[in-house]
Order: C-alpha cells, then sequence, then structure tokens
C-alpha cells in the first residue's frame, strides 16, 4: 500500500512526454495533480507512522515490589531498550534500561530485580520500549503491598542450589495456584518449569531438578512466580527471588566404603549439575608411629546429579598396627568436597614354622595356606547364600 502511494507521487512528478502509453488512471492522477498530490504524502506520512509504531509492542507487563517483566513483540526486526520505572505519583523512584533485540513475529521476555527497598505500600511500574531515541510503546502496573496483595500461603522453604529446586508452602485458606519457576541469567529467562492448579490444603513441596548442566562458579538467579487463582478477578501475582553460586558437589556413600589390610573401595555420587572431574585422597596415619602415607586415585567417571562411581587404592608400603584413616572427595582445585573417618587395623604376620607335622601330613603354609582358606570361605558363602535363596 505505502510503495503504490509513493509510486503515484513519483509519477505525477514526471514531466508530461514521459506519460505516453501510460494508462487513463495516471494520466488522470497527472491531469489533477494539485488537488490529489498532499492528501496522498499525507496518507503516505500517516500510513507509514502507523505501520512503525505497530510494527513493536508491548504484550504484556507485570510488576510487584520484588521484580517486574515485559513480554515485547516485534512485526520486524528491531534492537532497542526497555526502561523499566517504579513511581511515587510522578517521581521516579528507581529506574532501569534493559537492551533488548526482537527478531521478526518474535518474542522477547526482560526482567529486572528492584534493587532498593522503598517505604510506601503503592506505587505505579512503568515500561517503555524504544528503539534508538524513538518510544514505540509504554505500559503501567499497579504495585501495593499488604492486605492487597498478600497471599493465602507463607513460603516456608525456597531453596535453589546446584541440583535443583525445592519449595515449601504453607497454606493460611486453601486455594489453587499455579506455580512458575524460572532460573535467570542477568535479565533472560533462560529456563521454565510450570506446575498449573496446584492444591494449597496443606503443606505442600514441590522439587524441580535442573535438567542441563550449570557452570562452575556462576552466580544464578532463580525466580518463582505464583499466580493464585481467584473467581471473580484476575490471579492474585506473588513473585520470589533467591541467588546461588555454581559448584561442583559429590558425596562419598558410607554404606559403600569398604576398608581393610589390602586397601580401600569408595563410591561416590554427584550432587550436582556441575560436573565433577576429581579424586579421591585417602591418608593412613599410624597411631603408634604417627607416620602418615597419603594415596591418590583418579575417579574414573565424570559425575553430575544422581551419577554414581567407585575409585580404589592399594595400600603399599604400609606395615601391622592401627591407622587412622582418612578418605576425602577432591576436585580439580585440590578443593576437599565430601570426607568419611574410618580406623583400620592391620594385624602383625605370623611367622609360618618349618617344623613337619608329627603325623606325616604336611601343613599348609605361606601362599598355598592362605589360598586354601580363602576357597573355604569363598565356598561356606557360597553355600549360605544357596540355603538362603
Amino acid at each position: 500500500m505505502i510503495k503504490c502511494i509513493a509510486d503515484a507521487i513519483d509519477f505525477m512528478s514526471l514531466p508530461a512526454k514521459c506519460m505516453e502509453g501510460t494508462s487513463g488512471v495516471y494520466r488522470v492522477l497527472k491531469k489533477y495533480q494539485s488537488l490529489v498530490r498532499i492528501p496522498l504524502i499525507l496518507v503516505l506520512l500517516l500510513t507509514s507512522a502507523n505501520s512503525a509504531s505497530a510494527s513493536l509492542g508491548i504484550v504484556d507487563f507485570f510488576s510487584d515490589f520484588t521484580s517486574s517483566e515485559v513480554i515485547i513483540r516485534a512485526s520486524q526486526d528491531h534492537q532497542g531498550k526497555a526502561v523499566f520505572e517504579l513511581l511515587d505519583g510522578t517521581n521516579v523512584v528507581e529506574s532501569q534500561i534493559v537492551p533488548f533485540k526482537a527478531g521478526a513475529g518474535e518474542e522477547v521476555s526482560k526482567v529486572i530485580l528492584w534493587q532498593n527497598k522503598h517505604q510506601r505500600d503503592y506505587y505505579t511500574a512503568k515500561v517503555s520500549i524504544f528503539n534508538d531515541t524513538k518510544l514505540h510503546d509504554n505500559k503501567t502496573y499497579p504495585v501495593s503491598y499488604g492486605t492487597v496483595a498478600m497471599p493465602s500461603f507463607h513460603v516456608v522453604d525456597f531453596s535453589p542450589s546446584n541440583k535443583g529446586v525445592q519449595l515449601l508452602l504453607r497454606p493460611f485458606n486453601p486455594s489453587t495456584v499455579d506455580i512458575k519457576i524460572e532460573l535467570l541469567d542477568s535479565n533472560d529467562i533462560i529456563y521454565t518449569k510450570t506446575k498449573e492448579d496446584v492444591s494449597l490444603t496443606s503443606n505442600t513441596e514441590l522439587k524441580i531438578d535442573w535438567p542441563f548442566l550449570l557452570n562452575n562458579s556462576e552466580k544464578y538467579t532463580v525466580r518463582v512466580k505464583i499466580l493464585t487463582h481467584r473467581l471473580y478477578a484476575e490471579p492474585l501475582i506473588n513473585t520470589y527471588i533467591a541467588t546461588f553460586t555454581a559448584s561442583d558437589d559429590v558425596d562419598i556413600l558410607p554404606d559403600d566404603v569398604e576398608v581393610d589390610e589390602y586397601g580401600a573401595s569408595v563410591t561416590l555420587r554427584g550432587e550436582s549439575q556441575v560436573p565433577f572431574d576429581g579424586f579421591i585422597d585417602i591418608s593412613a596415619i599410624n597411631r603408634a608411629t604417627k607416620l602418615t602415607k597419603t594415596y591418590r586415585q583418579q575417579v574414573e567417571e565424570i559425575l553430575v546429579s544422581g551419577k554414581e562411581d567407585t575409585a580404589g587404592v592399594v595400600w603399599k608400603e604400609l606395615g601391622s598396627g592401627t591407622y587412622d584413616v582418612r578418605i576425602q572427595a577432591v576436585n580439580k582445585e585440590n578443593i576437599a568436597l565430601d570426607k568419611y573417618d574410618t580406623v583400620l587395623r592391620i594385624p602383625e604376620v605370623e611367622e609360618v614354622s618349618e617344623t613337619p607335622a608329627a603325623n606325616g601330613t604336611p601343613e599348609l603354609t605361606g601362599y598355598t595356606g592362605f589360598a586354601a582358606i580363602a576357597v573355604v570361605i569363598i565356598v561356606l558363602v557360597a553355600i549360605r547364600r544357596k540355603r538362603g535363596g
């Protein structure tokens, strides 16, 4: 449409000799150009202005005292900024600017966390979106504190971690809510998990594990957005914010630790979505001599939440005596993430008599005797298992 009007205006600017072979419509436009040209220019300007303003708009806007979120939709590529403001009447008490980039037909969400603690119970939140210096759209949202925005539940626990999120709600009155958990990276929502129509009639716990890997030492922000259903009104929305710094983490499983006179075996389980690629460190301190022996073994598997692997060491030059044994799970930065302590006694090796038995039957000595005893033990264990099964 805009192109057709522009072509008509350009055509009327041509000299008369250029009209040969043109249609009757264009000849009429040329004849009455003094009457038609100005209205066409006005229509072109208005159409262009409306088209430009409609190409970038705000789909939804929400705010409370904790955070604010805007959803922007573009009908063509745009790169601009969203200006968030918290107003006390006409006075701006806090302002934040967030850049955004939106492709044609794309919706983009931007979230900010209010930084200041405000003294009043009522404010107005406002967001304005600009492309360069041109204002394309703006919206406001009433922000209130106290009975107007008081939910029918109490957040007993909200604990995000390397593994996921744990949320515990205690209701004051029965209600039905939608719970949306969002993982934020700066001003962007990088993950969302929603539980709809959750009935709050008693203490309600919600656990969500992160389905992706986290970056070590990176600080993450988690927002819980709870929408309480109301019969004759829009849902009441309350948001809660918590942060954590991601790091690798493992547990030593006590029931799967084996320590004897030959060595030690340790099972580790991942407890974080930051991968653990580390070692087990084992130290044995002789209680009598205070002599310490240390051993290190690489864990073969890279561990994340719920994944297990077993590593072991064989004692070298560890003589008889009583030892305090400490087992540690250590990462690449030599930080001990978990530990387990136990005590080990290695008996003295008895000297083998070289005198043959009186009845002439040779005794089982040395490794031969040990092997025979081991075979007997294995057979007895197998018979016991067979009887028990």
